[in-house]
């Protein structure tokens, strides 16, 4: 079985609120007075860093035997057959979504907390389709 592989959905709003973030930390960075910048580098290159890789870097694969979730430097795999039920849904919860358009993967053994997950794929139909026919639900 091949790997299919599928960016995040971004809605407009959190793509703003992340670039907007990035930006006032690239230009407080520039702008701190010349004693301070030292400290600034220090927090703010790195929080940059962490601000675009997660708007930039959350995707999600479906692989040979498992769900794989990347959300900048967060992952989450995911085994098909722990998966016990799947739907989409729309919601605000914090999870490895940028999007409120998003799939609801509950797991077999967990609670809702650690065992919820929500994604938020570029196709959500089409992913949550393939999704659907590799956990055989």
């Amino acid at each position: 079985m091949e790997v299919y592989h599928m960016r995040s959905k971004v809605d407009w709003w959190v793509g703003a609120l992340l670039l907007f973030a990035l930006g006032l930390n690239l230009f407080t960075i520039i702008t701190v007075p010349e004693e301070e910048r030292l400290i600034a580098y220090l927090v703010g290159i790195p929080t940059a860093i962490f601000v675009a890789w997660m708007l930039f870097g959350t995707y999600y694969e479906l692989r040979e035997e498992i769900l794989y979730c990347r959300c900048g430097p967060f992952v989450e795999k995911i085994r098909y057959e722990n998966i016990a039920s799947i739907k989409l849904a729309n919601g605000l919860l914090s999870s490895m979504a940028l999007s409120s358009k998003r799939i609801e993967i509950r797991q077999k053994g967990k609670g809702f907390i650690t065992g919820t997950t929500y994604i938020s794929p570029l196709k959500r139909e089409a992913f949550y389709d393939e999704l659907k026919k590799r956990c055989h639900l």
